[in-house]
């Protein structure tokens, strides 16, 4: 099995972009009569989703699109079971209101936690999943499960698909009638501006923001369109493929707050700004007088490194997928950098060995 570096190259240079492509791999064949006609006659209000990980940031992408473009319905995720502390049960307990449950692996303990808390709902329940013991409880329950069938998935790290994921969902909210707009032909014209849109200067803003990075605890901040959907996943890749450590949050707490460690620190840091052209003029005013503190020739500033990155496309999409691209090649370089070897410590954290590298060999190995 090819290195995770190595594997993440070859997706980044070769399936990307492709990826959108690709909406079809789905299958809803085991949706229920009773809960496809409640989608298409309009009776859900609202989609709650849950998931662990990469199984639920797609959720956090889709609600971010999905407010963007003023949709006909809500989205609200949460990441846990124990969902008291999290979203108002009046929402979860709402008639109009779908929850799916989403895990890739079909393994993952918590969204498992939440199909048995909410039994007494399972006719406004949709599993999304590849299988595992989550579709086992569908087929067992008659829960309806939508299923993913992605013809080149990378086994130990699904937050590679993302962008296909994505693709997968408008897809398939459509054709369920989830949604009442069709958005094939945007996705499908993805590829074509990202060709245009990421342009050798991004890609040297990748490389310069690694060099800035090396060595650092990487700070990224956004204005709330961008946090939950794009930094959530970036953090992600960081995290995961470079392995180093990086944290986020909203712009505007950050100046509140954390901006406080940066007086005059000891260890290096460096500061992703992402700069939406759509930000208002008070937003826009404040990042600029931020970028100023923390880049004046002071010597408090020597271990500060600061780079912004503009979202400056004319949609949400093509802003969403030309930032993530940079900071998959920034991930890329950081990740070659450090060349650190996983220990596993997710698939045995999270206590789901269906991630585990170890499972992956044997089942090679196996044929």
């Amino acid at each position: 099995m090819q290195s995770r570096i190595d594997r993440y190259e070859e997706f980044l240079t070769k399936q990307y972009r492709g990826g959108f492509h690709k909406p079809d791999e789905y299958s809803i064949a085991e949706v229920t009569p009773a809960l496809r006609d409640r989608m298409k006659n309009g009776h859900f209000k609202r989609v709650v989703f849950t998931g662990m990980g990469c199984s639920a940031i797609v959720s956090d992408v889709v609600r971010a699109f999905f407010t963007s473009v003023d949709t006909e319905l809500e989205f609200h995720v949460f990441n846990d079971y124990d969902f008291r502390y999290l979203i108002p049960e009046s929402l979860i307990e709402d008639e109009h209101t779908l929850v799916i449950l989403s895990s890739y692996s079909g393994h993952s303990t918590e969204p498992l936690h939440v199909f048995h808390r909410l039994a007494h709902a399972h006719d406004r329940v949709l599993l999304l999943t590849s299988g595992g013991k989550l579709g086992e409880l569908g087929e067992e329950h008659g829960v309806s499960i939508a299923r993913w069938q992605l013809s080149e998935p990378d086994r130990e790290y699904p937050l590679f698909h993302v962008g296909q994921y994505f693709a997968i969902l408008l897809d398939m909210f459509y054709e369920l009638g989830l949604i009442s707009q069709d958005f094939r032909t945007e996705v499908a014209a993805l590829p074509d501006h990202l060709e245009n849109d990421f342009t050798p200067a991004h890609r040297e803003l990748a490389r310069v923001a690694a060099a800035r990075s090396e060595d650092a605890n990487v700070i990224m901040v956004a204005s709330p369109k961008w946090h939950e959907s794009l930094l959530k996943l970036a953090k992600m890749h960081l995290n995961e493929i470079a392995m180093v450590p990086a944290t986020r949050n909203y712009f505007h707490e950050f100046c509140h707050s954390e901006v406080a460690t940066l007086s005059d620190p000891t260890r290096k840091h460096s500061v992703l700004i992402l700069q939406d052209d759509e930000d208002d003029e008070y937003t826009r005013r404040k990042m600029a007088n931020l970028i100023r503190l923390l880049t004046d020739d002071l010597p408090q500033n020597r271990n500060i490194e600061v780079t912004a990155i503009p979202l400056d496309q004319p949609t949400f999409m093509r802003k969403y997928f030309t930032a993530l691209e940079l900071i998959q090649y920034l991930t890329l370089d950081l990740g070659r950098v450090y060349d650190t070897a996983s220990r596993n410590l997710i698939s045995e954290a999270a206590g789901n060995p269906w991630y585990h590298g170890d499972t992956i060999r044997a089942e090679l190995e196996q044929g």
